[in-house]
């Protein structure tokens, strides 16, 4: 009789029994020993086959053998990609350097290498990358030239920042209003001083977070990023950034995994940024995810739009997770209406408008929140 071994060899997962096969696939060392006797295309077949399963550490084990075996500029991205999910920033800008240096020429490798340094934190580098892509390839929009803006300012080379505006003034000018040019031309010092503690930008998928994040970096502002530096897929107390981690082997554990904040992943981001002697804004959530941490917050903000405006977002945002027709998608408009207010108290923005319209606003409400608090302060009113 064939063993298991050989018909998976021959024939693929499908033809193993799942209850068998169990202990085996929690282990990162069996999916290595299988992807080394896996050919090219039986390797791509694994990659897709875990990919659909959400089991992203071992898809990223068999895309590894894939890449070592056939390299190419798009297995080098898809790789990085995938470290990038698996929150693995420095093995995936190992891949994008190697890719590069094979692949000189390729703008999305540099760009993909700008975006991982970017959100590994690593700013003088990635304000560096932003702005070769900009030398080499052009700007073609004003996405690059607002990174590069925010790797320069915050790693505190405003020299470069001013030769940035100066040289890019015209891509500038054709995407964003006058008070934009402004705002990134002054900075944090040119506007009214912001008290320095923790602020939340909280919405619905889709309002525009992401977008106001980038806005504020730009002009200097430090942001924690909940997706990349808080979130995780939690069940009672534990937690795992990859989902079937978790419901491996417990398919009833499906209902129970929640997106959740756990507190030490929380604390650490709010230790790092150090609100105490900044303004710090932590971009993303709403709902019952961002509730326990409303109150170590000086201020929310957070952000609605019209259910048909969401619908437009997320189908040209292109996220495998709300793409249109999937039940993320359809669970992201169902609860548009629910989330235009929340149960915490929140200072509301309507996010269907330009995001430099929506910081202008944000500004201005941190300017007044500063003036009533020095207002209300015991201590200034004894003085």
């Amino acid at each position: 009789m064939l063993g298991t071994r050989y018909l998976e060899t021959c024939l693929g997962d499908i033809m193993a029994p799942e209850g068998m096969r169990q202990a085996d696939e929690r282990d990162l060392g069996w999916h290595r020993a299988d992807a080394a006797g896996r050919d090219p295309s039986r390797l791509r077949q694994a990659v897709d086959r875990r990919k659909t399963r959400a089991d992203l550490r071992a898809a990223r084990v068999y895309l590894e053998a894939l890449h070592a075996a056939q390299p190419c500029p798009e297995t080098a991205l898809e790789l990085a990609a995938m470290h990038r999910k698996c929150h693995d920033h420095t093995a995936g800008l190992a891949v994008l350097d190697n890719a590069l240096a094979h692949w000189p020429k390729r703008a999305d490798i540099l760009q993909a290498q700008a975006e991982l340094a970017t959100r590994d934190k690593q700013f003088g580098r990635a304000a560096s990358l932003w702005t070769r892509l900009i030398a080499g390839h052009g700007a073609a929009s004003a996405y690059p030239v607002l990174r590069a803006i925010a790797g320069h300012r915050l790693s505190g080379d405003e020299g470069a920042v001013a030769s940035l505006l100066e040289r890019n003034a015209p891509v500038l000018r054709s995407a964003y209003p006058p008070m934009a040019l402004q705002l990134l031309e002054g900075g944090v010092d040119a506007v009214a001083p912001v008290t320095p503690g923790l602020y939340m930008v909280t919405g619905n998928n889709g309002t525009g977070k992401t977008t106001l994040g980038h806005a504020l970096q730009a002009m200097g502002f430090t942001i924690i990023d909940a997706d990349i530096d808080i979130a995780a897929f939690c069940r009672g107390d534990r937690w795992s950034v990859l989902r079937h981690d978790l419901t491996r082997g417990a398919a009833e554990a499906e209902a129970q995994v929640r997106w959740l904040w756990p507190a030490s992943r929380f604390d650490a981001a709010c230790t790092a940024a150090r609100p105490e002697a900044r303004p710090v804004f932590v971009i993303g959530g709403f709902g019952q995810t961002v509730a326990p941490y409303i109150c170590r917050a000086r201020k929310v903000f957070h952000f609605t739009a019209p259910t048909d405006v969401i619908a437009r977002r997320l189908a040209r945002r292109g996220s495998p997770a709300h793409l249109p027709g999937t039940a993320g998608h359809a669970a992201a408009l169902r609860r548009n209406a629910r989330q235009a207010k929340p149960d915490y108290p929140a200072h509301i923005l309507q996010s269907d408008r330009p995001v430099w319209h929506i910081l202008a606003d944000m500004l201005d409400a941190l300017h007044c929140h500063a003036r009533e608090s020095l207002i209300s302060d015991p201590a200034l009113q004894s003085a």
